[in-house]
Parts: structure tokens; C-alpha cells; sequence
């Protein structure tokens, strides 16, 4: 509680006595420096995050007052960041990042990281003693973000400064607000010269991810809403982490037991971050608006009203976290902390910040030996009461050494996107009213990747969009053949190669990629709805040639739009069945099943969703699901039937659990143990993905791209089920 004489939530040493206070009060009581109610409990949280219709997350970000907002109107966004965006802008620009921020991709980075923080300690290293936010816990961050969004680390300092506009009074660079302002203008017209370069030239950055995500026609944004999204980012990615590990550090070495605990090897530090984001994380919360008359704890809240919604002290709820107020490296994380939110407005940065703090860890156990605070823990000074939860400094000691020559490690560059491969457009040929063929060619002999049918290449078109379409053609010919479907309700790509692309064109393409092999089999029935043929083609040649037993069921609505089936028929005549529609009416799928055998048998199939799905669920009738391949090149959409129970194996341990209707394989596993990481709980963040040894998951997260859900060999345990009755986890 707060010291005698004082206003709760005042002294930030008493922050988590007063948070304590607020639980246990009936009601949402008023603080004063939040402005708003408060929301100390765990549950009534969750409901909150999870409910971003009701409460508006715009609260987060204010508006920028009067002379800034006049001064930056057309050049710095005014809700420069998605914390204080809601759906449907939300989303929709976040999906261009999720991505990129998944755990397993931003891995790439640890080789430079961990070599800047070498850098930084050699030059303290000998002096024995450092105010380590200042010297190595702010400078760090900015520099791995400023990278990781790609913009040059060497000018983080300045990037730094410009960002500290948003900091207000707390900003500790010098100059007035109206130099200040103006280092924020020149930081946004830097960030767009970046933005223009990465346009033709990409690297491995964000920005460059983002062009890529926009170019493949996924996400459709302006170029103004896209610089929205860097300097935002920069600023909370670099503030949160040097406040995580001056706290982190301050309560490990309190307790000399506790540090070396925490620092035996790279799993210890994990799951020291994990109870160190739950026990004091850098966020003491955030506001959210109440958009419509509603309850929340038992009050009654009207539309208009503000919440404060205290992640701190959900994080210590005693109804779901043991002893909470106990540091306890061994606590099961069956229950997720709050540290980094939850729902979709859940911290993007939250994988990469704890990969860049393990290695900061790991970094300083091993150059400073005998680390150690300087002050007795009681003397730290903490930041005042607010949103944010930080130290003044953290003064350290240690035994000085020598700076030690060591061979750089930062040189090691992270894998370069794939390179595109120009081509040329050798022949164009009209296969139907409405679909085209083009065969492609490379310069010099072997110039063309090697492919297996099932392939497909992502080709460029002339206005730099992405669409991926089927090889056709034979391997090792020389050439690469595509047939392109018109859709007048596409996004532009075919009616583009229509009507634009013709013979002796040069183009660009990127692949071949592979996620539909044809496996070795007794017997195969191949499934074709329209352009579905496409990928069909190469493996009924594959077939013929491996002796293997098969049939093609071709179907459209109209023969006449059918692609290569006068071919196919002349050739084949005894394995080519046709049913255009109009003539035959519906072609009974579950009849599939019956001249297939049970074992050493598969159905592949290529064609328009609804088809695709007609066989999913016949295959599921017939029990024979294991034995079904499709190809899909757009997101199988979100199953509307209720969730089944199905079982999950746990492949290390051999464990096999019971995912019940009403929850999720992440909580599932991780009550069996599995300790899964999980951040927003909503398919976003891709914190609690795993990989995938056997069964077909359901996907309906947000954050993998088509291809890994076409490959089906990870899943977002949080939102993602089983599309039968049991999968095989790497657990």
C-alpha cells in the first residue's frame, strides 16, 4: 500500500501494494494518475483484451495537441502506431508485420544481436562499474530495432532523439518541443527515402517484408499508412526492453542464488524472462474506451468512459498465479502472464524482445564476472506512476577485465530473400475463352530450377505483384509452363497476364516451391475442377511413368471451358473420366472412395474451394482423411462447424492428451506439462506455434503465410485445431 499521507497509485515502490488494494476492493475504483477506472483483476482483463469491440483500444494513443498536430499533418501519421488503431485498419495492417515477427524467422538475427552487445561491453568492460540502462540497456534495443526495421544501427542515436518527441516531459534528449518535433519529421523523411530504396532494392527487414506482402496482393495499404508502422514500433520496442532488463537484472541479483539459478544455460534464462515479464513487466497497463453501455467486474461502465486495464496486477492475481508476489523461476505457465498483453492488440515485438533479452543475459554472464549491484536493491529509483513501469538507472558492479580480442561475429548476414529469376515469356497459347498458357524460358542451358510435379512458381507481374500459379509442363524440358484462369472477381493478377503479358515479354519469377508431392502409391484418383488440371498434368505423366495405377475425374461446369481435355481424352481415353455439370449435374464425390484401396492409395485433388471441401468431408465420412492431398492457393476459410474434441500426442514424452470442444490445444498440452509460450492467444503474435509430425491441422491464425498453411507442418496451438481426430506434436 502507499506510504501513509499518499494517494494510491503515486509512489511507484507501493505500485503493486495499491494494485493488491484495487483487487480486493469491490468495484472498478478511479486512479488518479491513469484518468481512468482500474482493471486489477485477471479475468475481468482477459474479458476486456478479448472484447476489442466493446473496449476500444484508441484510448492508448492520444491526439497529438495543437501546434504538432498542424505541424505534422501530411508527414507524421497522427495514430502512428496500431496500438491505437481498432479493427478494420487493425488488422489489416498488422497482417502485413505478423509475420515477420514469428519466433523461428526472427531467430536469423541472434548472430548480429549478440555481437552489438559484445561491442557495448567492450567499451565498459574495464572500468568494473556502469549505470547500465544508460550504457548497454537503452542503446542495445534501438540498435536491434533500428536494424531489424532496416534502417542504418550506426544512426540509432539519432533515430533515438527523434523518437523521444513522443516521450514528452519524460524525454531526457535536449532542445525545445519545437526541435524536438522537428528531429520526428526528419526521422518520418528518412524512414520514407528507406521505404522508396526497398522498393527496388530488398533486403531482410521489415520494410522490405512489408513491400513483399503488399506486391503479393495480401494486404492493401498506402504508403502513408505504412510508414505509420515503423516509428511506433521503433519507440516501443527499444523502451520496453531496456526497462525489462534493468527490472529483470535488479530483482536476479538481489539474490545472488537466484542470478546464478537463472543463468545455467539458455532454458534457464527462458524461463527466468518468462516469471521476470510476469513479476514486473514494463508495461503497468493501458487504456481502453468503453464504446457502448456494458459490464465489466460486476460495475456498470457507459459508453464514452475510460478503463485502465492493469496487466501488472493480473499478473499477481492470487485466484490464478500461486504466491504471487513470490519471484519463483519453476512457476508452470499453465496460466499466461499479462506481461505482454493478450488479444490483437497483444505486443508485436514480444518474440523478438525475448530473444534479444536471453541474449543480453547471456551476453553479460559471460563478460562481467562477480555482476552485482552497486546499490543495495532498497536504493534503485523507479520512473513515476504511469503506463509504463521503469528504473532511473541501475548501477553495477563487477571484476574489471581486459577487453579480449575476439573474432566479430556480426558479419554473419542473415539469409537473403530468394532471388527472382527473369524469364521470358517464349510462347503464349489460348487454351479456352477465358484461360491462357504461357511457357516460360531462362537465359543459357540450366538456367531454370529443377521441379517435381506438384510444383509452383510465384511469377512477378509487370506492376511488381505476386501470384503463384502450377507448373504444368514436363521437368527437365528446358522450360517452365503455366495456364492462367481470368477471374473478373480476383485482385487483378490474371486479368493482368490476360490483357498485358505476351510473347517475348521478360518477366521474373521466384521458385519452384512444392507443398502437393506426389507420393509413391499403388493407385492414385486425381480430382480436377477446372484450372484445377494444372498440377494434375505433370503427375499423370510421373504415373505413366512409374507404372502406377490411375484415373483422372475431371469436372467444370462447361466442357468448352475446360483446359487440355480433348488432349487428355486422345490420350488417355480408358482413365479420363468428364463431367462438365451443365450436361451431368452434381458429381457424387463420396463415390470416390469405393474403387480405392484402404492402404497404398491417394486422392489428390486441385480445384475451387468448394470442391476442395466437398472431399474433406466426404473423406471424413469414409474415415479415409489420411489418404486425401489437396491443393489450395488461397486459406481454407474458417471451418464454421463447432469444435470436436480430438486427441494430440506429445511425440518426446508420449503423452497423448484430450483437446476438449471448449478449449485449446495450448492449454491441452500445457496442462500435461508441455510448457508451450503463448503471448496474445488469438493467432497473431506466433509465440506458441509447434511443429507438426503427423495429422492435418485446422488453421485460424492470422500469422502463418499460405504456404506454411498449405504445408500444414506447423501449428498456432492457441487458435488451431485438427481437421481429424488426432495430431502428432513435437513436444
Amino acid at each position: 500500500m502507499s506510504p501513509q499521507g499518499t494517494c494510491p497509485f503515486t509512489s511507484p515502490r507501493s505500485l503493486f501494494g495499491d494494485l493488491a488494494t484495487a483487487r480486493a476492493t469491490d468495484g472498478l475504483p478511479y486512479a488518479e494518475p491513469f484518468g481512468a477506472r482500474v482493471v486489477s483483476r485477471y479475468d475481468e482483463i482477459v474479458q476486456a483484451l478479448h472484447d476489442p469491440d466493446t473496449f476500444s483500444s484508441s484510448a492508448t494513443v492520444p491526439e497529438m495537441p495543437s501546434p504538432f498536430r498542424e505541424m505534422f499533418a501530411g508527414r507524421v501519421p497522427s495514430r502512428g502506431t496500431l496500438l491505437g488503431l481498432d479493427d478494420p485498419d487493425h488488422d489489416r495492417l498488422r497482417a502485413a508485420v505478423n509475420t515477420f515477427f514469428m519466433p523461428r524467422r526472427l531467430a536469423r538475427y541472434e548472430p548480429w544481436i549478440r555481437e552489438q552487445a559484445h561491442r557495448l561491453i567492450d567499451g565498459f568492460v574495464e572500468q568494473g562499474s556502469t549505470d547500465l540502462k544508460a550504457s548497454f540497456g537503452l542503446p542495445l534495443p534501438l540498435r536491434v530495432i533500428a536494424h531489424v526495421v532496416g534502417l542504418d544501427a550506426d544512426r540509432a542515436e539519432w533515430i533515438g532523439a527523434a523518437l523521444g518527441f513522443f516521450l514528452g516531459p519524460a524525454d531526457p534528449h535536449p532542445g525545445t518541443p519545437e526541435e524536438k518535433a522537428q528531429r520526428l519529421l526528419d526521422l518520418h523523411d528518412h524512414v520514407l527515402e528507406v521505404m522508396a530504396e526497398r522498393k527496388e532494392d530488398r533486403r531482410d527487414d521489415l520494410i522490405s517484408h512489408v513491400w513483399d506482402v503488399r506486391d503479393s496482393g495480401a494486404v492493401e495499404m498506402t504508403d502513408f499508412e505504412m510508414l505509420s508502422l515503423f516509428p511506433g514500433l521503433m519507440l516501443a520496442g527499444h523502451e520496453t526492453t531496456s526497462n525489462l532488463i534493468c527490472t529483470g537484472l535488479s530483482h536476479l541479483l538481489a539474490d545472488p542464488a537466484r542470478y546464478a539459478a537463472a543463468q545455467r544455460d539458455d532454458t534457464s534464462r527462458a524461463a527466468a524472462l518468462e516469471e521476470l515479464f510476469r513479476y514486473e513487466s514494463a508495461i503497468t497497463g493501458m487504456k481502453r474506451l468503453v464504446t457502448r453501455d456494458t459490464q465489466l467486474g460486476g460495475v456498470r461502465l457507459q459508453a464514452g468512459e475510460e478503463v485502465f486495464l492493469a496487466y501488472a496486477s493480473g499478473s499477481r492475481d492470487p485466484s490464478r498465479f500461486s504466491s504471487p508476489d513470490a519471484l519463483d523461476l519453476d512457476r508452470s505457465w499453465a496460466v499466461p502472464h499479462l506481461g505482454f498483453s493478450q488479444g490483437v492488440h497483444a505486443c508485436l515485438g514480444a518474440p523478438l524482445a525475448r530473444l534479444l533479452l536471453r541474449i543480453e543475459l547471456d551476453v553479460l554472464h559471460e563478460r562481467l564476472p562477480d555482476l552485482r549491484l552497486a546499490v543495495p536493491y532498497e536504493e534503485l529509483q523507479y520512473l513515476p506512476v504511469s503506463a509504463g513501469r521503469g528504473m532511473v538507472a541501475l548501477p553495477l558492479s563487477w571484476t574489471p577485465l581486459p577487453v579480449p580480442e575476439r573474432q566479430p561475429t556480426g558479419t554473419v548476414a542473415a539469409p537473403a530473400p530468394a532471388a527472382a529469376l527473369p524469364v521470358t515469356v517464349a510462347a503464349r497459347r489460348t487454351l479456352t475463352a477465358d484461360v491462357v498458357e504461357l511457357t516460360l524460358t531462362a537465359d543459357g542451358p540450366g538456367a531454370l530450377p529443377d521441379w517435381e510435379p506438384g510444383a509452383h512458381i510465384d511469377l512477378e507481374l509487370p506492376d511488381g505483384a505476386l501470384r503463384q500459379y502450377s507448373l504444368c509442363g514436363r521437368p527437365g524440358t528446358g522450360e517452365l509452363r503455366i495456364a492462367v484462369l481470368r477471374e473478373e472477381t480476383g485482385r487483378g493478377g490474371s486479368a493482368a497476364v490476360h490483357d498485358q503479358v505476351r510473347a517475348g515479354d521478360r518477366l521474373r519469377i521466384r521458385g519452384p516451391r512444392n507443398h502437393f508431392r506426389l507420393r509413391p502409391a499403388a493407385s492414385l484418383v486425381l480430382v480436377a475442377g477446372g484450372i484445377g488440371i494444372t498440377p494434375l498434368l505433370p503427375m499423370i505423366e510421373e504415373a505413366e511413368h512409374r507404372g502406377t495405377d490411375w484415373q483422372l475425374v475431371f469436372l467444370g461446369r462447361d466442357r468448352q471451358r475446360m483446359p487440355y481435355v480433348d488432349e487428355l481424352v486422345a490420350r488417355h481415353p480408358d482413365r479420363v473420366q468428364v463431367w462438365p455439370s451443365r450436361e451431368l449435374g452434381r458429381f457424387d464425390l463420396n463415390g470416390l472412395w469405393s474403387g480405392l484401396p484402404a492402404e497404398d492409395g491417394y486422392v489428390y485433388a486441385c480445384g475451387p474451394e468448394q470442391l476442395l471441401t466437398g472431399l474433406e468431408d466426404s473423406a471424413r465420412a469414409a474415415g479415409r482423411e489420411a489418404q486425401l492431398v489437396l491443393e489450395r492457393f488461397a486459406a481454407r476459410p474458417t471451418s464454421a462447424e463447432p469444435n470436436r474434441p480430438f486427441e494430440v500426442a506429445l511425440a518426446r514424452s508420449g503423452t497423448v492428451v484430450t483437446v476438449g470442444e471448449d478449449e485449446t490445444v495450448l492449454d491441452a498440452v500445457n496442462r500435461a506439462g508441455a510448457a508451450v509460450l503463448s503471448t496474445c492467444r488469438e493467432g497473431t503474435c506466433g509465440t506458441c506455434e509447434v511443429r507438426v509430425l503427423d495429422g492435418v491441422p485446422e488453421h485460424r491464425d492470422s500469422v502463418l503465410g499460405l504456404e506454411e498453411r498449405l504445408a500444414g507442418e506447423t501449428i498456432m496451438t492457441c487458435v488451431s485445431r485438427c481437421r481429424g481426430q488426432r495430431l502428432v506434436l513435437d513436444l
